[in-house]
């Protein structure tokens, strides 16, 4: 699996993860969450990695940058639901 496919892989699985986490709001904070300790997690493993490894530590780097994505988009997508709400 080359670079290119490995991204479309991580942009698939976020763009599932927040269709399935905004049809229920309750969940998005706990998600938001989740994406955050993903991304932390993902960028110690890439700087363990990064002197050794260079693959491995391209491979968290892009899972890391994958979850920090995410949690920016739901983080934007919960901000404009609540100011519409207060609009209305």
């Amino acid at each position: 699996m080359g670079v290119s496919d490995e991204l479309e892989r991580l942009v698939t699985l976020s763009r599932r993860h927040i269709e399935q986490v905004c049809a229920d709001e309750t969940q998005i904070p706990e998600f938001i969450e989740l994406c955050r300790e993903k991304f932390d997690e993902h960028l110690v493993d890439y700087e363990e990695n990064l002197d050794e490894d260079d693959v491995e530590a391209q491979h968290h780097w892009q899972e890391a940058v994958a979850w920090r994505e995410t949690a920016a988009i739901l983080t934007t997508m919960v901000s404009r639901t609540a100011a519409h709400r207060r609009s209305a």
